[in-house]
Order: structure tokens, then sequence, then C-alpha cells
């Protein structure tokens, strides 16, 4: 076949990939996605298997980049460079996946294995995008259904890596359908029409009895009343020009008519007061006399005079000194350094009660990947949120404990980008959380697909988990979110509002909140040993054609 039209092949699958994805809505094309890029490593071995690694990376590098383009150009609405690094760089990744498949295919003569092997190295690759410094989890094949997740309520067991697993295996069984079809293999057909259509539809069936089995379950014992904030901040011309106290106000203004003695919490997005405050003065509950960064506390401080039963969570910016250095920390003087976090606190009638710093940091603008290797990029950094520079981090998922109606409740916050991590926020519920909270600040990328694809994955982490998720962002989507992916409320975007909701405490655990992403881990071990057959495999052919 000529290459033009393998390439052209390697561009339907980008394609067919890509609208499978939010704004355009069509999931169900991305069990037929990755059937492209199979005819390509098969024609690609018809027409010789030299340099196949190459090859490989070449003819579906295009493919790969139409994908990630179609689904992450909104990237580029804060940053040129790293909207274009986001697209490439992630597809350049995906290329180098899809080329060492396609060349195991070379040295790995069994063809039952292929299937494995793909599925193997493609799993380890996304759990690899969930755990290095690199990470960009967004593209993980399982996202695709968070726009219909009564289709994957299974989720509660396999984590969002299950419905990776899941696609992987329908488009391998459709392409050896329709392989079977052109050679009129009329057994083959039968075989491969009853396997690829019971597995494709065997699941949906499982999930909706999940659904209606979740739905009866759903405990409604501990009402938890949840005032929740989207004040719709500029983020270019208001967020860094209005005080802390300026935002305090502002947040008042929405609150004001919703607050009741029987509020139990308001829910701020991240960053609602912006402007750093002292780590230590927060934790002492010693506020420095300086109403225009700490005035916002003093208004959460006298409005608890007069609702003492109310808790808030919110997102603010802090700051710690140390006499001790950290490899993120800047240093201030002699034996004096500063740490800077992204932050998510929790204030009651005695003031501070808690808080977390955000442990999964956005590469670029808010820690710098591998520093030491790549520290002479440091100048592309982009500055979002008046920092620029690695942030620090916290060591576990911790819960804010509040009280409810003389009971504690513990509220487990997911602070912006962790959300996407499955495996992140189930440590929030395993660790206690009986309510869970995203706050976030979307509006840095605009009117773009960017926000809803965000939100949309709130509702997966609803489903793994079986807990309501509560979501304030900026300037939307907002959402109340119930244990089965069902958005109970959605805000608009780009809209001034706040209102108030009942949620349930969930006490119980799922499978996947016990155990994690376990299919990661089978993936790589099975990836070892494929990379460990493969070059036995190349070893044995290269004495053999010595030897003759």
């Amino acid at each position: 076949m000529k290459w033009y039209r393998i390439l052209l092949i390697s561009l339907l699958g980008g394609l067919l990939l890509g609208v499978s994805w939010y704004p355009h809505g069509l999931p169900f094309l991305v069990f037929f996605g990755l059937i492209p890029f199979f005819f390509v490593s098969d024609r690609l071995l018809e027409n010789g298997s030299k340099v196949a690694f190459w090859k490989g990376f070449i003819f579906s590098y295009l493919g790969f980049v139409v994908w990630n383009a179609i689904t992450t150009y909104w990237v580029s609405y804060v940053t040129i460079p790293g909207g274009l690094f986001a697209v490439f760089v992630n597809a350049l990744l995906m290329a180098l996946v899809f080329a060492l498949w396609h060349t195991s295919r070379k040295w790995v003569p069994q063809r039952w294995l292929h299937p494995i092997l793909f599925a193997a190295f493609w799993i380890s690759f996304e759990y690899l995008h969930l755990n290095w410094e690199l990470t960009w989890p967004w593209l993980n094949m399982g996202n695709v259904f968070a726009v219909c997740p009564q289709m994957v309520q299974w989720y509660s067991v396999t984590g969002a890596l299950g419905g990776t697993l899941w696609v992987i295996v329908v488009n391998f069984l459709l392409y050896a359908l329709i392989k079977a079809v052109v050679a009129k293999n009329r057994k083959k057909i039968w075989a491969f029409a009853v396997s690829s259509f019971s597995l494709l539809f065997f699941p949906m069936l499982i999930s909706g009895i999940q659904y209606k089995s979740c739905l009866k379950h759903i405990d409604t014992s501990t009402p938890v009343s949840v005032v929740v904030v989207q004040p719709n901040t500029d983020n270019f011309e208001e967020e860094f020009v209005m005080t802390n106290l300026q935002h305090a106000q502002r947040v008042d203004s929405l609150i004001a008519p919703l607050l009741s003695k029987g509020t139990h919490l308001v829910l701020c997005p991240e960053d609602v007061f912006p402007h750093t405050v002292s780590l230590q003065s927060m934790v002492t509950n010693q506020l420095p006399p300086s109403p225009s960064a700490y005035g916002c506390f003093v208004w959460i401080d006298s409005l608890m005079k007069v609702y003492p039963q109310l808790n808030f969570v919110l997102g603010v910016s802090t700051f710690e000194i140390l006499d001790h250095p950290t490899h993120t920390s800047t240093k201030l003087s002699e034996h004096v350094y500063g740490e800077h976090y992204n932050s998510a606190m929790c204030f009651n009638k005695d003031g501070y009660n808690g808080h977390y710093h955000k442990c999964r940091l956005v590469p670029g603008s808010e820690a710098f990947p591998y520093r030491h290797v790549f520290g002479f990029l440091a100048d592309l950094m982009i500055e979002l949120g008046g920092y620029n520079g690695t942030l620090g981090r916290d060591t576990a998922q911790k819960v804010f404990t509040i009280e409810v109606d003389g009971k504690p409740l513990k509220v487990g916050t997911a602070i912006c980008y962790e959300s996407i991590y499955g495996d992140l926020v189930r440590k929030f519920v395993k660790n206690g959380a009986q309510l869970l909270t995203v706050i976030t600040n979307d509006s840095w990328w605009g009117d773009s697909p960017g926000h809803f694809q965000h939100y949309e994955m709130s509702r997966l982490r609803a489903v793994e988990n079986r807990r309501y998720v509560v979501r304030s962002a900026n300037g939307g989507n907002s959402a109340v979110i119930s244990p089965t992916g069902d958005a109970l409320t959605v805000t608009d975007y780009n809209t001034r509002t706040a209102w108030k909701t009942v949620v349930g405490a969930q006490n119980h655990m799922t499978f996947y909140t016990k155990h994690g992403d376990y299919i990661a881990k089978i993936a790589v071990c099975v990836m070892a040993i494929g990379l460990l057959w493969m070059l036995i495999q190349m070893v044995v052919t290269i004495i053999s054609r010595r030897r003759t």
C-alpha cells in the first residue's frame, strides 16, 4: 500500500478518537478509533519489517497529533507554547508506545499475544501519565465515558483504567471481525461478531443493573446543607487587582441570602483569596494587622458569630517560613527559606480547622518537571496565580472534619487538576471522606471545552467511590454530582452565582476505593514480561542468523 494512504488511515484514527471526546459528544466512536492504527501496523509489516520502530512511530504520530489537537487545543488559550507542547509532545509519547508495540509484533510471532501486549503497553503508559512529573492523563481512554457515566457504573470496581481496557479489547475484536468479513470466513465472522458485540454490550447491561441498585442504596440518613459559590472573578482583569477582603465581600454578597441556622458548609473555589497569606498565621489563628490580605479571614470570623454551626472550605495561596531548604523552597536569607502552596483550608467557629496542600501540580504553571535535568528552560515557566516556580506539596490526602448537627463529618477536597486522578481522589475516601468536594479555577482557559471536560471527570470520581461530589469552580462549571455520577445541578459558565443544596454523607467503600489502580499494576507486570520475551526472541533470532 502507498505510504500516503497508510498516513491517511492514521489520520482517520486520530479523527475518530478526537470526536469521541466532549464537546463532540460521540463517545461510542472510541470503540472504532484504534482500528485504523491496527490497520496501519498490519500494512507496515506487510511492506517490510525493517526499521519497524521508526515506521510505527512516523505513521502513527500525525494521527495522535490530530486526536490531541481536537481535544486539548484549548490549552493554548493561556500559553501558545504550552498548548503546542501539550499537543505535540503528548502525541509523541503515544506514538512511541505504538511504535514499541508495532516492533514487538515483529519479534513476538504469537499473534494471540499482540492484543495483550498492546493493552499492557498502553495502560502502562496511562499509568505513567498518572504518576510522573510530566503528568497529563487528560486523554486516558477511560475518561471518554465521563459524559455518560451510566455506561460505566462498574468503575466502582475497576476505576477509569478499566474503561481503557474495555476500549482496547473491543477495538481488537471489531478489527478481527472486519478482517473476517473481508476474508469471507463465515466461521470467524460469527465468532468475532458474537464476542465483540457481547463484550461491547454486556458491560453496559451490568452497568445498568448497578445503576439501579446504587440509586436504592444511597444513604440519606445524614443530610448536609451546602452553599456552593461561583464568584466568576476575571482571572486577568480582577483577580490580583482586588484585595482578599474585596473578594470576601463579593462572596458575602452571594451567600448572604442563602445562609440559615441549618447551613453546614460553604464551599468556595480554588484561590478564592488569591493574595498569598502566611500558613503559620492561619494555623495559630494569629492574623497580622493587614486588612488587604487577611481581612477576608476577619470577615469569616464575624460570620461565624452569627452562624456558629457554619464551616468554610475554600482555596487560598499560602506560604511557609522554614529553617531548612527543600527541593522546592526559595532562599530568603541565611538559614531562612520560603515555601509556597496552593492550599485548601477549612474554618469553623474556632477559626482554623485544617489545611491540605495540592499534591498533583500542573506541569509548567505550578511545577517545573525534572528541574535538575531541564533547569535551563526555567524561563519558559508560565505564571498562573501570581507565583512563578514549583510549589510545595502535601504528603497525603488529608480530610477535614466538620460538625453536622452534632455529628462529625469527614470531607475530602481535591484541588483543581487533582480531580482527574482517580487513585488520588480515592485516597481521600480511604482516609475517611464521606463527602468529596472539588475546588477549581478553570477560567484561565476561557469559554472552551477545557472547563467542561474537567467538570465531567468529577462524575467518574463520584462513580468510582460512590460519593456525592460538590464542585465549586470560579467561573464554572460548578456542580452537585450524585454517587451514580448524575449531575443534580450544573451551573452555566461565566456566571456569578451561589446556591444551596443538600447532599448525603456516604460510608460504604467500593472495591476500587480499597484497591486502587490494580489493573495498571497488572499491566506493568505483563509489559515487563512482554519486553523480556521480546528481548529473548531478538537474541535468539540474531544468534540463529549468525550461525546460518
